[in-house]
């Protein structure tokens, strides 16, 4: 059973015009339709009325029930295993017609039984008309183990576009018929029937029989292909018309003309034994391709047929003689416009055809192009596709009529094809563009193709070959893209393609503030823009104050860097606009830690040795380690302007944090039960100096006026000493220098130009006086026993860098340094 796919031949079997054929044509407008559908959940039935809502089950039963002028439209289904007998006729211009157009480009119809299993009885016919006319059947494939299709005592018959395949087939050895049968039989007293547009191949004899007593019957635009004997057996059948047919692979000759078929038309076909096949046993077929009985010549016209032998055999055989080629078939007084050019069937692979079927395509320059007679009786407007005859530009016209029909049964088309399809932008952050491609192959003429991207603007020209474009859209949408091509001679193709531009992604911004250093206030600021259109500007705030740093173009401001003078909460803003216009921003808020900023302190808070800390403005941030580190505690005491002072004054050995106010001349000291006591002692200038003056484990106030140099102490009893040590421009500090548990007085001396190293004088109580210098101008002193040894040493701080560094010699261990940071 072969299968083949038609495109476009609806229209076209209602509009073909013909000479001397009856054509198939449509329903007349008030006749109605009668509907066949098997498929499953088709809610057919064979004893309803064969609407659409209900269909008929079987072919049998439209046709038992149709009328004049009715169309039996029948549906894919499930396949018709039924032997379709057509008993009721329509009349003259107004015919049963049977089709099954629907089906096209999916599937064809099967009509018949070709196999069975053990028991079952075949179907004989796929389709048989007898002593009916004015009957059209269309757009079926036909088949049995006899004839495909019988037409037998009728006229007036149209079988238009009906694929046969008849056999006789074989179980358990046994053939189910004695006899092989022709595809399609034409017999009795039948008159004008046509077979057209149809596809015959792999019969049990021959293709198409027309048999003794037929008159009129015409064949034609059929390819007819492998069959075991001939493709058109015509048997005293005068009148026989024989047009525009494609004939190939057949076992006997293509066409034969028995007994008397006078009075013939024989045109326009193509006759080919080419390419060499095998027939039985093996052997190529010996027969000419063209065979005319004796009895057939008399008035018999044969011309504009493009015969080939086989290898080494004869052309021709007319009145009982042979003839090798068409040269030598002209001295008949026939084939004045024969060819023999191998037509080269099966090349033109812009033809698909199932496996079952060949090729019967020739491609163009063959001598079959643009040269049959296109008044011959019984020609078409189209091929055996359903397609138009066309005229190609490049060879010249020799046929007569309008000159460019071709001879076979395939017109030649014009290949000009189109393809298009989209993919997604390659590139990333595009979110309107789209990459078009397309392929484009030229046919017969020049033509132009055209672009249009689907979006309202101008259509591009697409040059031949294969090309892509990248297209911006205006907005987000589904779009149709469109290729068309047009030829100089008419011919348009077409290709589509859609393509979805997805909504366009917001921008976003999210700055990342990093802190590298805990001891250096500076900051890392790390760009994370996410944004579907390239970035054009950068703007970061750092919120201090200074100026941002903008950046202009696509590359971001990574690893962008920001140094703080303090440290503290800062508001880090980064504002981004695109390509677009669109603008966006994002502020961080980020505590940014640096050296705590301040006046130094010691004090003994916990444990054996001296902790440090910074005091700023009312902030007291104490350390517990000496490495760098946040403060391991913080108090809140004081007010700007003020001095820090620690001291034990509750007879306890853990210090309590005070404050002087040099405005004033005031202490304000804590207590451990949380209260607060103010003791009015100095004036404003004055510096704090308090310690153990009295050798009693607790600390008393005394104050240094550096304006006279002088020290004054104020003890447990209420009196007051003074004592006068130093210069102007030192300051006081205050330690057990020499390991007495009593304090002791000092100065530090700060460097007199920068650079210049600091001077500590420390005085003890035998009345001498020792001097070390440490750090350089600009630091500030700390002193206290930094590893617990029972005497206190010195260091300083360098508000600059927020540095401490604790000289540890009087210990024999190294200096360390290191930073409070916030």
């Amino acid at each position: 059973m072969s299968i083949r796919r038609r495109v476009g031949l609806a229209a076209a079997v209602a509009s073909t015009a013909v000479t001397g054929a009856v054509l198939p044509t449509t329903a007349h407008a008030d006749s109605g339709v009668l509907y066949v559908n098997s498929a499953a959940g088709a809610n057919c039935s064979n004893t309803g009325t064969g609407t659409a809502a209900q269909p008929y089950c079987t072919i049998q039963a439209a046709a038992d029930a149709a009328q004049p002028g009715q169309t039996v439209q029948i549906a894919p289904g499930r396949g018709y295993p039924e032997q379709v007998t057509i008993t009721r006729s329509g009349l003259a211009g107004r015919p049963i017609t049977f089709n099954g157009e629907l089906v096209y480009n999916s599937a064809t119809i099967p009509v018949g039984v070709r196999s069975w299993s053990a028991g079952a009885q075949p179907a004989p016919h796929g389709l048989v008309l007898v002593g009916v006319h004015d009957v059209t059947v269309t757009g079926l494939q036909v088949g049995g183990p006899q004839e495909g299709v019988l037409v037998q005592d009728s006229e007036r018959i149209v079988l238009d576009r009906i694929d046969v395949t008849a056999g006789n087939p074989v179980y358990n050895g046994v053939r189910a018929y004695p006899d092989a049968t022709p595809g399609i039989r034409i017999t009795g007293s039948s008159a004008a029937v046509t077979v057209s547009r149809s596809i015959i191949t792999g019969v049990g004899t021959a293709g198409v029989a027309v048999d003794r007593g037929v008159t009129g019957a015409v064949v034609t635009t059929n390819e007819v292909s492998g069959n075991p004997a001939e493709g058109v057996l015509v048997t005293d059948a005068p009148g026989t018309v024989v047009v525009s047919n494609t004939f190939a692979k057949n076992c006997g000759s293509d066409l034969s003309l028995a007994g008397n078929s006078s009075g013939a038309t024989v045109e326009n076909n193509i006759i080919s034994k080419l390419p060499v096949f095998s027939c039985a046993g093996g052997f190529q077929s010996p027969f000419a391709p063209l065979t005319v009985s004796a009895g057939s010549t008399a008035g018999t016209k044969a011309d504009y047929n493009n015969v080939v032998p086989a290898i080494g055999g004869s052309g021709y055989s007319w009145g009982g003689t042979t003839y090798t080629n068409s040269y030598e078939f002209k001295a008949t007084g026939q084939g004045a416009h024969d060819y023999g050019f191998d037509p080269k069937l099966g090349t033109d692979s812009a033809v698909a055809t199932s496996s079952a079927v060949p090729n019967l395509t020739p491609p163009a320059a063959h001598g079959v192009t643009d040269s049959a007679d296109a008044s011959a009786p019984g020609m078409l407007d189209t091929d055996a596709y359903g397609r138009p005859r066309v005229d190609h530009p490049k060879i010249a016209n020799t046929g007569t009529g309008n000159g460019y029909v071709d001879r076979g049964a395939v017109e030649l088309q014009e290949t000009m094809a189109v393809s298009v399809w989209t993919a997604p932008y390659p590139t990333a952050g595009q979110p309107l563009k789209a990459r078009i491609s397309y392929s484009y192959t030229g046919g017969w003429a020049p033509a132009g193709a055209m672009l249009d991207f689907g979006d309202g603007g101008y259509p591009v020209r697409a040059p031949l070959g294969t090309a892509s474009f990248d297209h911006d859209y205006p907005a987000p949408g589904l779009y149709t893209v469109t290729l068309t091509a047009t030829s100089e001679t008419g011919l348009t193709r077409t290709s589509t393609a859609t393509v979805n531009i997805a909504a366009t992604g917001a921008l976003l911004v999210n700055p990342l503030v990093a802190q590298d250093d805990p001891n250096v206030a500076r900051i890392k600021v790390t760009d994370q823009t996410s944004s579907p259109w390239p970035v054009t500007r950068y703007q970061v705030d750092f919120g201090d104050g200074t100026a941002p740093v903008v950046t202009n173009g696509s590359a971001p401001p990574n690893g962008l860097t920001h140094d703080y003078g303090v440290a503290g909460t800062y508001t880090v803003t980064e504002t981004v606009t695109d390509d677009h216009g669109r603008t966006a921003s994002k502020s961080v808020q980020r505590y940014v830690t640096g050296p705590q900023t301040g006046l130094p302190f010691t004090g003994y808070f916990a444990g054996p040795s001296s902790h440090l800390g910074l005091f700023d403005k009312g902030r007291w941030a104490v350390s517990t380690q000496k490495s760098s580190a946040k403060p391991g505690t913080v108090h809140q005491f004081g007010d700007p302007g003020d001095l820090p002072v620690v001291g034990a004054w509750d007879n306890a050995c853990q210090c309590r944090l005070g404050i002087y106010r040099p405005s004033t001349g005031t202490f304000a000291l804590q207590h451990a039960n949380g209260t607060v006591s103010a003791v009015q002692f100095g004036e404003p200038g004055d510096l704090p100096a308090v310690g153990d003056w009295d050798h009693n484990g607790h600390d008393q106030l005394a104050i240094y006026r550096p304006s006279s140099s002088t020290l004054a102490v104020r003890h447990d009893d209420g009196s007051v000493t003074a004592m006068r040590f130093g210069d102007a421009g030192d300051i006081p500090v205050v330690g057990d220098w020499d390991g007495v548990r009593h304090a002791q007085f000092g100065l530090f001396r700060p460097g007199r130009n920068a650079g210049d190293p600091n001077l500590f004088i420390l005085r003890h109580d035998d009345g001498s006086v020792s001097t070390a210098t440490y750090g350089v101008k600009g630091d500030l002193p700390v002193v206290g026993d930094w590893l617990g040894k029972g005497r206190t040493t010195f260091g300083v701080f360098r508000p600059t860098t927020g540095l401490f560094t604790l000289s540890n010699a009087y210990a024999g261990q190294a200096e360390v340094s290191f930073s409070i940071y916030a």
